[in-house]
């Protein structure tokens, strides 16, 4: 089997799709919390929300889709080290890698667009020629 040359998208795209997942969850942490405050049912709402609010959104969507709503916008994917989609394990280890301290600093003091999370997981983020 001969491995696809994987060429990773550039920093400022990951930058931007980090800023627009942030927004994204953000959003839903507040439209829970608001729910939250009308609902009976509060310790319920408040699981629903730290659980979808973190890995509720980067696993599932990243292990099914190969992207977040940041990567859709943005045209780009997460892709193993063959090019093809990850498994589940990887998707994992990307969401646990992000809770390393400073991981978020990690693309900014590399040379290329890899961040710690990527390369625990063996994962690029790759243009997606696919409309």
């Amino acid at each position: 089997m001969n491995p696809k040359k994987i060429i990773e998208t550039r920093k400022y795209k990951r930058l931007y799709g980090f800023i627009i997942d942030l927004i994204v969850i953000l959003l839903f942490m507040e439209v829970t919390a608001r729910l939250e405050d009308i609902s009976v049912l509060e310790t319920p709402m408040r699981i629903l929300r730290v659980t979808i609010g973190f890995g509720g959104y980067h696993i599932p969507m990243e292990y099914f889709l190969g992207k977040t709503v940041g990567k859709i916008i943005l045209r780009t994917r997460v892709v193993n080290s063959l090019g093809e989609k990850i498994n589940l394990r990887e998707a994992l280890i990307r969401f646990v890698s992000r809770f390393i301290p400073f991981e978020i600093f990690s693309i900014a003091l590399g040379i290329d667009a890899r961040a710690w999370h990527d390369i625990l997981s063996k994962t690029y983020v790759i243009d997606d020629p696919q409309k």
